[in-house]
């Protein structure tokens, strides 16, 4: 049960994105640092934590260049959080969410490309998202990260040895195999007004193939895993 103590720190979080929207808005979306384009895109990481998708999307943000790219992530949004201490990433993650849909809705508004860096585990809000872009006339698309459930729960607990971050083993589970189920439905709900991209990891998180522009992320991968199996196989 969440005590009085994280239930203020959550709801001061919260206060704090709502004040500090110019903040937000100069420290990860300013006009100057990455301008309106005609023709902009929203792109959309999904996969589960320790897959690979925040490297892959800075890499990816670069390799774009001279295009600009706003990179929406609530794991760098918690960190100008004053409440956020490393270790209580659920206490403040509502006020991150709340960060998240700010500077989208921003970066809407002023015609700048998007790359938002999650897991797609709520189709709820993901689609929300996806229709919000293909209203604007955005180009819109997927890039599905897929890495063992073994090998990346090993990198999510490395990651909280180093970083505070925790990521309970159930909820781990839960976006992995949410993510895959999530873009098979948006690419069922939108079609081809959406191009889904698929990135297989090898064990040194290292990108081992890509498939561009895919209808069907099963005709490329196997899962041998059930949410029992993995919760039993991860230790």
């Amino acid at each position: 049960m969440i005590s009085n103590e994280n239930i203020k720190i959550s709801q001061e979080a919260k206060v704090f994105i709502k004040k500090e929207k110019a903040l937000l808005i100069n420290v990860f979306a300013d006009i100057e640092k990455y301008p309106p384009t005609e023709k902009p895109f929203s792109f959309f990481m999904a996969g589960s934590p320790g897959s690979g998708k925040t490297e892959f999307s800075q890499r990816w943000i670069k390799e774009m260049k001279p295009a600009s790219i706003v990179r929406i992530d609530a794991d760098e949004i918690r960190k100008i959080i004053p409440y956020y201490n490393g270790k209580n990433s659920d206490i403040v993650q509502g006020a991150a969410s709340l960060g998240v849909e700010k500077i989208y809705d921003h970066v809407l508004k002023n015609n700048q490309n998007a790359l938002m860096d999650g897991t797609f585990a709520n189709y709820t809000i993901a689609s929300e998202n996806i229709r919000r872009s293909l209203k604007k006339n955005r180009k819109v698309g997927i890039f599905y990260i897929y890495q063992d459930p073994v090998i990346a729960w090993d990198f999510t607990r490395k990651r909280e040895q180093l970083e505070g971050r925790y990521v309970p083993k159930e909820a781990f589970a839960d976006a992995f195999f949410k993510a895959k189920e999530n873009i098979q439905l948006a690419k069922k709900e939108f079609g081809n007004s959406i191009e889904l991209n698929l990135v297989v990891k090898d064990s040194k998180n290292k990108d081992a193939r890509i498939e561009f522009d895919i209808a069907n992320i099963d005709k490329f991968i196997k899962i041998n895993y059930n949410k029992k199996t993995l919760n039993t196989t991860l230790c």
